[in-house]
């Protein structure tokens, strides 16, 4: 058993960065940056930091050469040679890059479509496991001590360390507002709630149209229909 655990940490090891498309699963071996091992256009929103345009809710706008960053979770600019992020969302009204509207509602909200209703996607890399090596090269699940930086994934701050390989996983989540502009999860339950005296018509949509609540067009597509209502 231990032979076959060391033939699979040496597989690993053959190269620095092990990418699976399905799912956006990213492996970033231990003692590397996750910058090396997931490319830039996976880790940002845009292929490029962009003009944009931040207003805050008490009138001021501010603009810069923005992008979101899927890792860290944050919206980021660029100033001088330094990229940071914008600090205070929960003062931010809105944001709109080359088109697109960002908000902010627990967490960065991109709008997929505006009308009646609204609906929001949620993106980010989340770190879903940590596989620390043991003095005789095997790999087990686990937490370790020796940290030299730290990652914020999805709101929390993940220590890395140099005998670690960490496996990240593209997330979408998707959200729905009505007449109060409260964004809650897009689900079946949510809709009926929000839509109470709808409830009939809203099944008959269902039962005709098989909606993937996992899928944006099926999402777009529902939300046209309630926009309709």
């Amino acid at each position: 058993m231990k032979r076959l655990v060391l033939v699979i940490s040496s597989i690993l090891c053959l190269t620095n960065c092990l990418t699976a498309q399905k799912g956006k699963t990213f492996i970033v071996n231990a003692g590397l940056r996750v910058e090396e091992c997931i490319p830039f256009n996976e880790r940002f929103r845009f292929p490029e930091f962009t003009a944009g345009k931040v207003t805050f809710k008490n009138g001021t706008i501010s603009q810069a050469k923005l992008n979101y960053n899927y890792v860290v979770s944050e919206m980021q600019f660029l100033q001088g040679k330094d990229t940071l992020s914008i600090a205070n969302e929960k003062d931010i009204l809105g944001i709109i890059i080359a088109g697109d509207i960002f908000i902010v509602n627990k967490g960065y909200l991109e709008l997929i479509f505006d009308d009646k209703v609204q609906v929001g996607i949620k993106q980010y890399f989340n770190l879903m496991d940590v596989r620390k090596k043991d003095p005789y090269g095997e790999i087990g699940s686990g937490a370790a001590t020796d940290s030299y930086s730290s990652l914020h994934s999805n709101g929390q701050y993940n220590k890395l360390t140099v005998n670690q390989n960490r496996i990240f996983q593209m997330v979408s989540e998707y959200y729905l507002a009505a007449s109060s502009r409260e964004f809650v999860p897009f689900t079946k339950k949510k809709v009926m709630q929000l839509f109470p005296k709808n409830k009939t018509d809203i099944e008959d949509y269902l039962n005709s149209n098989k909606v993937d609540f996992d899928s944006r067009i099926d999402l777009v597509r529902f939300a046209e229909y309630l926009s309709k209502l």
